[in-house]
């Protein structure tokens, strides 16, 4: 974040692209958490992929867990079934 002057009424400038990068890297450091934990529990192995821009979950069976903060800081992992139905 930069501004442009110094006086009341001056504009702060966001620069969005470098704060959704960010948030993609540290949303992927809790996927790779979280893919930790629910492989501990489930008994199959889960890893962070990348697919059409999004990082997601998968296992080796193909099914795969789609992952967004909620507003309130919440990692929410959804398992997306065969045909992008939840």
């Amino acid at each position: 974040m930069t501004s442009t002057g110094t006086e009341p009424g001056d504009f702060v400038e966001f620069d969005l692209e470098a704060i959704e990068a960010e948030r993609q890297r540290q949303l992927g450091v809790h996927l790779i958490r979280a893919a930790r934990i629910l492989s501990e529990q489930s008994g199959s192995v889960l890893r962070v992929a990348t697919i059409d821009g999004v990082q997601v979950l998968t296992d080796e069976s193909g099914v795969r867990y789609r992952a967004d903060v909620t507003r309130h800081g919440r990692l929410e992992v959804t398992a997306v079934l065969s045909g992008d139905l939840l």
